[in-house]
């Protein structure tokens, strides 16, 4: 029997509830224009061209670093070849009588979750868009500086229309893609390192896939059987003291930490492998302070009571430049990149001292075979969301950006208001847990702390109007 596909289409269509519609109150705040009594943010009569940037995005340095791909899968399951079991059996007693038997392969299997996070602009009304107030409103300012200067952000969905903080002191439709851009590359930050499907919403509206703090930890087990599989296990050390305090302390356990991961790879057949250490910004530079001194004096012996070690201060200084110029450690005199990451996530102290974990990531196998990485559902793989859409919802009101990565819906008008919002699922994939590493709770106690760019952290500060509604807002009528 045939079947009428745009016909089922239309029956299903109409056994669907109805999508849900713009809300009837616009809450945009426009940059211009003052209809309604509110005056564009940018309107003020004799607003020099030129606008200054103060505001600072998080820089999410181990996200630009991580390979991604697509998959459709939604329970990926992943093999670790664990050893092979004992032998069994007695020795021979005569030379004809039976060895030992050999043992048997053992396999650990571990699956990785799904993420969903979505964000929406704020409501529109159509017609509210590319006023100006009068002649005294210009359209031609100019910002000095970028708040996206950390760099460019895959994280970020590609906006319609862009979303350039340049224009979006110019126009209202680059002002609200900003502002939805800015949400999304703020809140969701963290996840990479601390996401956990515990905080997803109990009917999956929101979901965390599991972030390295799960991934890169003790306690692995088969994912068929719940068996315990401690060879997949990463290094898990607790520091729990000050980095200035105990610097020879932290120098051993970091190089004791990396050469065993070393060693796993070359007797696993996994060398050469590539890592990278990530912490906070402010957790560099305070290593990089204690790091060259004690890197040239550590374990250092000497013959008598009158025999001297001697550190050349401007070689420590040059070594610590170095480092700090190539962005690495120098461990066992290899240059390990260090990736300054806003998103590992910090606890604040007395003063201003900090708590945070160093990760030890393995980026690469075998010479380049990527371990660590980013996958994404593709919306527009075929039969995905995006076919579907096509013969459930014809009106275009979806489409992707980002190669399929990321999933926007303009949701039905109500009249003249609008409104859009976006979605995307994702996960970490973490194939060689067992060369991963992770110390726990390093202290460090810069001079100040750097400002920050979450606006839930004591560090963060803005400051100024969102709009002008309570200024300059109305005129005398031609008549009493």
């Amino acid at each position: 029997m045939d079947i009428d596909y745009q016909k089922l289409a239309a029956s299903l269509i109409r056994q669907m509830p109805a999508q849900k519609a713009v809300s009837s109150t616009p809450t945009g705040v426009y940059g211009h224009g003052g209809v309604y009594g509110q005056s564009g943010l940018f309107s003020f009569p004799g607003l020099e061209r030129d606008v200054v940037n103060a505001m600072i995005m998080p820089k999410m340095g181990l996200l630009d670093l991580l390979p991604s791909r697509t998959s459709n899968s939604d329970n990926p399951v992943f093999g670790i070849m664990t050893g092979v079991t004992a032998s069994s059996g007695e020795e021979p007693s005569g030379v004809c009588d039976d060895p030992p038997v050999s043992g048997l392969m053992k396999l650990c299997e571990h699956t990785f979750n799904w993420g969903r996070v979505s964000r929406m602009t704020r409501v529109f009304e159509l017609d509210r868009f590319g006023r100006v107030r009068n002649r005294s409103d210009f359209t031609d300012l100019n910002l000095i500086g970028d708040p996206m200067a950390a760099g460019p952000n895959p994280w970020i969905p590609a906006a319609p229309a862009g979303a350039d903080p340049q224009a979006a002191l110019r126009n209202e439709v680059a002002k609200a893609m900003f502002e939805f851009a800015v949400a999304w590359g703020r809140d969701f930050a963290h996840q990479l390192f601390n996401g956990n499907p515990t905080n997803n919403t109990p009917l999956g509206g929101y979901k965390e896939p599991y972030g390295l703090d799960i991934l890169i930890n003790t306690g692995y087990r088969d994912a068929e059987t719940g068996v315990a599989c401690p060879a997949a296990d990463s290094i898990v050390r607790d520091f729990s003291a000050s980095i200035t305090a105990n610097a020879a302390a932290l120098l051993r356990q970091i190089t004791n930490i990396y050469r065993n991961l070393r060693y796993i790879a070359e007797r696993a057949g996994l060398a050469p492998a590539k890592w990278a250490l990530v912490g906070p910004w402010a957790m560099y530079y305070e290593l990089t302070e204690i790091w060259p001194c004690t890197y040239a004096s550590y374990r250092c012996e000497t013959l008598g009571d009158n025999n001297r070690g001697v550190i050349d201060l401007v070689a420590q200084n040059q070594m610590r430049d170095t480092m700090r110029a190539g962005q690495y450690l120098l461990i066992d005199g290899e240059q390990v990149p260090f990736i300054a990451d806003d998103g590992v996530v910090e606890t604040e102290l007395a003063g201003s001292s900090q708590e945070a974990d160093l990760y030890f990531v393995p980026l690469s196998v075998l010479g380049g075979r990527p371990v660590t990485y980013l996958e994404y559902m593709n919306y527009d793989a075929p039969g995905a969301a995006m076919e579907a859409a096509r013969t459930f919802a014809p009106s275009g009101s979806f489409f992707t950006t980002n190669s399929g990565r990321y999933l926007w819906h303009a949701k039905p008008p109500t009249n003249f208001c609008v409104q859009m919002l976006a979605k995307t699922e994702w996960r970490v994939i973490l194939e060689t847990p067992h060369l991963a590493a992770r110390l726990t709770d390093l202290i460090y106690t810069p001079v100040a702390h750097q400002r920050s760019p979450f606006t839930d952290n004591s560090y963060y500060v803005d400051g100024g109007k969102t709009d002008r509604d309570a200024y300059d807002r109305s005129f005398f009528t031609p008549t009493a």
